[in-house]
């Protein structure tokens, strides 16, 4: 049986396995599926690290970074795209160049494997930093700008890689040349994603069958990567452009009735991928370290803790700048912003993009030639990954000290449900006075109760005060009764399938409506 298939298969039931215990006890997922991993792979038995960089590369991070696009927005990283744009193609090229420098300061490697090295630890990690970021309270905007960053970056970060190793592979290179490799590697990728993706968004939209339509956006990722990189584009931006051109499409449609399915079944991708990721990494750590010659980890053990330094540095140095010369600072005389630009700049951690970037560098060039201080590479990225994570974790106490705290969203919560309300209410109205002008008017006890439920809803918004602690206790009282009686009838339905034959043909149609009347109930409860 093939390698690399056993390899993903059995790292994925146990990735998943410890994800899931690790998730139930609130915990984040980094830490212990990296440690998790890294006993996996020392052991003698059990799955090793996956063979062909090339497939983890397309089998997992493409269909990774699209269903982190999925789950993100255009409209809210258009907001801050400037910052945004600033640190996924500013900061990423000037931590290669700087990580580069550095690199060759202590090791005598070709420059154009210590530049890959650069663009292997540019981007951040959209997992860690989302759910640190979250975690930590942080202001939404804030947020915003790191996942869209996170997001970002992780194509352009890809892309430098890729010329680097074109570089490498040359053995030499011009500056007009390497510049011409990304600005094709950039143009390339971006045209096919934004194309595959409006096609993608079209099908949805046209669709009545969702099921295949559906399906179709789980290969996409694949499709759109390879066709990338066969016109010498960036694969990874193809996939993170479409995505984002998918999810846009998808809630701009208010009728789009396979949002939720979309959002479900990506949202349980998303999570195997991320902790397959993540024990990947884990896996490859004994293995890498333990081929390293003594010279070289003597040159890791250098390397690791320079490279953190002027990761550091340099993220510390690019965001007060931008801060510094942008409006906002000097309209806020630099107070909320420089706290706001403290918490950028820590909120640097690296993670499994950057792993299985380094795991993509092949082991040898087309031409046969083996690819210079590739394990060197691997191992400080691996480190380097797992010491940020760790230091991710004081960012949200980093937060507190400095006073920076989450947005209070309850008046804009409350005024958008009063015009939600005030939307239901009008269009009750016009339904009833249609239904009346046909002969048929509404039966009074539907229109009552329909209208009270948003007259309530509007009155709430408008006067908080007006709610009272019995009245909210009522509502959760009902709510819970609710789904109590949904329940019944869910175990009603199985035990008539059980005992009495009812076909199953007629008991998954019913048992899904009661299923979706139950998630309602309980979006509604919390």
């Amino acid at each position: 049986m093939n390698d690399t298939f056993v390899t993903l298969a059995g790292a994925s039931m146990l990735a998943v396995a410890l994800g899931v215990f690790v998730r139930q006890r609130g915990w984040g997922i980094a830490i212990p599926l990296l440690l998790a991993g890294a006993i996996v792979g020392a052991l003698p038995i059990g799955p090793t690290a996956p063979p062909d960089p090339e497939v983890i590369l397309i089998v997992v991070l493409a269909p990774l970074v699209f269903g982190e696009a999925l789950g993100s927005s255009y409209l809210d990283l258009r907001k801050v795209s400037r910052p945004v744009l600033a640190l996924a193609i500013g900061l990423v090229v000037a931590t290669t160049l700087g990580v580069a420098f550095t690199t060759l300061l202590f090791v005598a490697m070709p420059t154009a494997m210590a530049l890959a090295l650069g663009a292997v630890l540019a981007p951040t990690d959209a997992v860690a930093v989302s759910a640190v970021a979250r975690r930590a309270g942080l202001p939404r905007r804030l947020v915003s700008i790191l996942e869209g960053e996170s997001l970002v970056n992780d194509g352009t970060g890809l892309t430098a890689l890729k010329v680097s190793l074109v570089a490498a592979a040359a053995g030499s290179a011009t500056l007009l040349e390497v510049g011409w490799v990304f600005t094709e590697a950039v143009l390339v990728g971006v045209a096919v994603g934004a194309g595959g993706g409006w096609i993608l968004a079209r099908v949805l939209h046209r669709s009545r069958d969702l099921v295949p339509a559906n399906s179709l956006v789980l290969v996409a990722p694949f499709a759109l990567y390879l066709v990338a990189e066969r016109f010498q584009g960036s694969g990874i931006l193809a996939v993170v452009v479409a995505g984002l051109t998918i999810a846009h499409a998808q809630t701009s449609d208010p009728g789009h009735s396979g949002r939720v399915q979309s959002v479900t079944v990506w949202r349980h991708i998303t999570f195997v991928l991320q902790c397959l990721a993540f024990f990947l990494v884990g896996m490859e750590i004994p293995d890498v370290l333990a081929r390293l010659p003594a010279a070289d980890r003597g040159l890791v053990l250098v390397l690791v803790p320079t490279v953190i330094v002027t990761l550091i540095l340099i993220r510390t140095i690019f965001v007060f700048g931008m801060i510094g010369a942008s409006r906002a600072a000097r309209a806020s005389k630099g107070g909320g912003a420089f706290r706001g630009a403290a918490i950028l700049a820590w909120a640097g951690a690296r993670g499994p993009v950057s792993g299985l970037a380094a795991f993509s560098i092949p082991l040898v060039f087309a031409s046969g030639d083996v690819v210079p201080y590739r394990d060197v590479i691997l191992a400080t990225t691996f480190c380097v990954i797992v010491i940020t994570l760790l230091l991710s974790l004081t960012l949200g106490p980093l937060a507190r000290v400095i006073g920076v705290h989450s947005d209070n969203d309850e008046k804009l919560l409350r005024r958008v449900d009063a015009r939600l309300a005030r939307a239901s209410l009008d269009r009750l109205t016009a339904i009833e006075i249609e239904a009346a002008d046909h002969g048929t008017p509404l039966p009074p006890e539907v229109s009552d109760r329909l209208r009270s439920d948003s007259e309530r809803r509007l009155d709430a918004s408008t006067n908080p005060e007006s709610v009272t602690e019995t009245q909210e206790v009522a509502m959760r009282q009902l709510i819970s009764t609710a789904r109590a009686m949904v329940r019944a009838e869910q175990e009603e339905l199985i035990r008539m399938r059980d005992d009495e034959g009812l076909p199953d043909a007629i008991v998954r149609p019913l048992l899904h409506e009661l299923d979706l009347r139950d998630q309602a109930l309980r979006t509604e409860q919390n």
